[in-house]
């Protein structure tokens, strides 16, 4: 993988540290580690991510209380971290919150070559992208572990060894790309299908309009396609039409947010994009057979 040290994102951008910051990094050929403390501001400490080309994983050892939050510049779900849960977020995007709370986080950059890299090394799969689409926290023990076992690390430097965080790195990049990444198709048999960045193009697309309110002609004119053939290039891609393919995210986004949080589901309904209330619960139910109320009752965290 790659020779060269590589830098963590700046998590202050163009906004002033807390006074009470406490800050450490460990940069490694693969990833670069950092853990990051301070305390509570009755205020709130405003967080503003640089931007890369490499995604960041924010695991939290204390509880952090709802936020505000923005994805770029625009308002994101607010819901509480719990201890053990992380952040999966891909840094192309704009991240800005407002943190409450005491904060205690070990994260990790990892940048899309190294992670590139990795696959072809290991002769997995071709990778696409690592994609947190409503950016809500995960609870995952394999993670959690992983991501623990480098407090020791930044506690006792001198006691940990290179070799076992190279290690360390390298396990925790692979549970990443098999359960949260997307795999590039670089040789498509079914003639007609579209280049892998026009499949990733028209995706970000959709996903940044979840209401639904781009047009074809945007989507073509992105992926420099006509809109017929964008419609039927799409659909031999993923097996789904654009408005298809976007229905599947918007429920998936929505039994993230009843299991997680205690939003409203008429809130819930808006912020995935369906038309109401009525209008949500007919699709969900058509799908998982059960009410969204329901569906809460049963899985909720």
């Amino acid at each position: 993988m790659s020779q060269k040290e590589m830098r963590s994102p700046d998590r202050f951008q163009g906004v002033e540290r807390p006074a009470s910051l406490e800050m450490s990094q460990i940069a490694l050929q693969d990833a670069t580690f950092g853990r990051l403390r301070w305390r509570h501001d009755d205020n709130g400490i405003p967080v503003q991510l640089e931007q890369a080309d490499g995604y960041l994983v924010c695991y939290q050892r204390n509880h952090l209380p709802a936020r505000p939050r923005w994805i770029d510049g625009k308002p994101a779900a607010s819901v509480p971290l719990n201890p053990g849960e992380f952040l999966l977020l891909d840094l192309r995007r704009r991240y800005s919150a407002v943190e409450a709370g005491d904060v205690d986080c070990i994260s990790m950059f990892a940048s899309h070559t190294a992670i590139t890299e990795f696959h072809r090394e290991n002769e997995l799969a071709p990778f696409s992208t690592l994609r947190d689409r409503d950016v809500l926290g995960h609870s995952d023990k394999i993670v959690r572990n992983l991501m623990e076992c480098f407090v020791p690390a930044f506690e006792q430097p001198d006691l940990v060894s290179r070799l076992f965080l190279d290690q360390l790195t390298l396990t925790l990049i692979s549970h990443l790309t098999s359960s949260y990444g997307e795999q590039a198709v670089e040789f498509r048999p079914v003639k007609g299908g579209l280049a892998p960045w026009q499949e990733r193009r028209v995706k970000d697309l959709l996903l940044a309009n979840i209401k639904g309110n781009i047009g074809l002609e945007v989507l073509a004119r992105e992926t420099g396609l006509s809109r017929s053939h964008l419609a039927r290039s799409f659909k031999i891609s993923t097996g789904r039409s654009p408005m298809t393919w976007l229905q599947r995210q918007r429920l998936e986004k929505s039994v993230r947010l009843l299991a997680a949080t205690d939003i409203t589901i008429q809130s819930i309904a808006e912020d995935c994009g369906f038309a109401d209330h009525s209008h949500f619960t007919r699709v969900f139910f058509r799908h998982f057979k059960v009410s969204p109320g329901e569906w809460r009752r049963k899985h909720k965290v």
